[in-house]
């Protein structure tokens, strides 16, 4: 028996990552509850028919997906350069949430009305500024993302010159659910704190990150935290001394040491809480029988 096989539509593949994506896909705001997205979106480079039209939808990456969203036909859509749309996505944590954005035309097949997708982008996170650094839409809190790996420590930072500082983080552990989602402070403060120190040392100590754009970006946000004061950025973690010696510059530590205090201590929470206060009500609400454990090793 002969076996006849038709293909109908290629799907044109949307674009979500990288400069000037299709579509970029922002979180903003994680609670409890679910999250609240920001979706921009400009398909105008395609040559879709104008009564095509646009749906986006969000899944759980353990399986479970929400009703398409609508957000209008390819025509409206055009009208204007970028088009934003705001959805809350209930019941998810934000690692868990990936998307879909597809475009459908109305057609027929075999006499009978189909909706067929002829563009089509998986999204399987949010969107993130190129590692060049040359895209200036970014937040304050995309400058060191977390991701998990098998390493031996609780954490490292994975520095390379040009390319953005990432934390990472030991997986099996449940560390970056409860640094992402604020759920321990006293382990969030500890760890930004010592991460922070060597991001800093780093780029005030290795050659190689002289031009590098991160630095730039990082050194930029410390002042703009400092917020115009007379902190000045030290050159060098070093000071140079006769017969080629060199010495630990003080005021590059202290530089380090209030940048970090800025950076985590004084963050403040949803609720208008300092995570350094957070810190201590945590610290000092130990149990007794965490105590009498401490003073085992004594």
């Amino acid at each position: 028996m002969s076996k006849t096989t038709i293909k109908i539509f290629d799907e044109e593949k949307i674009t979500n990552k990288g400069l000037s994506p299709d579509v970029k896909v922002l979180l903003d705001k994680a609670s409890e509850s679910g999250i609240e997205i920001k979706v921009e979106i400009n398909l105008k480079r395609h040559n879709f028919d104008h009564d095509a039209n646009v749906f986006f939808q969000a899944y759980n990456k353990r399986g479970s997906g929400l009703k398409p969203w609508p957000m209008g036909n390819i025509k409206d859509l055009n009208s204007s350069e970028i088009n934003t749309f705001k959805y809350f996505v209930p019941d998810i944590e934000k690692n868990d949430a990936s998307f879909n954005l597809f475009v459908s035309k109305t057609g027929t097949f075999n006499k009978i009305n189909v909706n067929r997708v002829i563009g089509k982008s998986k999204i399987r996170e949010f969107y993130d500024e190129p590692d060049d650094g040359s895209d200036d839409d970014y937040k304050t809190e995309s400058l060191l993302p977390t991701r998990e790996d098998d390493i031996g420590t609780a954490f490292k930072i994975e520095m390379v010159p040009g390319r953005k500082p990432v934390l990472i983080l030991r997986k099996g552990c449940n560390i970056k659910h409860k640094l992402d989602n604020n759920i321990d402070p006293i382990q969030k403060t500890l760890i930004y704190t010592a991460a922070l120190r060597e991001l800093l040392k780093t780029y005030l100590s290795d050659n190689r990150y002289e031009d590098c754009p991160w630095k730039i970006k990082w050194f930029e946000e410390v002042e703009n935290k400092f917020g115009g004061s007379d902190y000045n950025t030290p050159d060098s973690l070093f000071i140079s001394l006769d017969n080629d010696e060199r010495e630990i510059n003080p005021d590059a530590e202290n530089w380090i040491e209030d940048a970090a205090g800025i950076f985590v201590s004084n963050l403040i929470d949803a609720e208008g809480k300092k995570l350094i206060d957070k810190f201590a009500l945590k610290n000092n609400s130990v149990g007794i029988s965490d105590i009498e454990d401490s003073e085992l090793w004594n």
